[in-house]
């Protein structure tokens, strides 16, 4: 928002020594940008909310596996003790 505000006023003032149809077309030309800079931010808001979706899963995933290996480790000891037991 700054550098548009910074560009604007360039624009502005460099305007101000030419005639009103050059500022116009500056003018026109940072509205551009800018709207092409919006765009971009929005994909990679979009790029960064799918990553996190994807993250999320696989720590999902994770978890789950981790909770297997954990109660077939319990499972497994329990298996041991009761063979000591006999």
């Amino acid at each position: 928002m700054k550098r548009l505000t910074a560009i604007a006023i360039v624009v502005l003032l460099a305007g101000c020594g030419e005639d009103e149809s050059q500022a116009a077309k500056d003018l026109e030309t940072v509205n551009q940008e800018n709207k092409s800079l919006e765009n971009r931010i929005q994909n990679i808001k979009e790029e960064n909310s799918q990553f996190q979706e994807n993250i999320d899963a696989k720590e999902t995933e994770l978890e789950s596996l981790r909770e297997e290996e954990s109660g077939a480790a319990q499972q497994g000891d329990e298996e041991d003790t009761e063979d000591e037991q006999e």
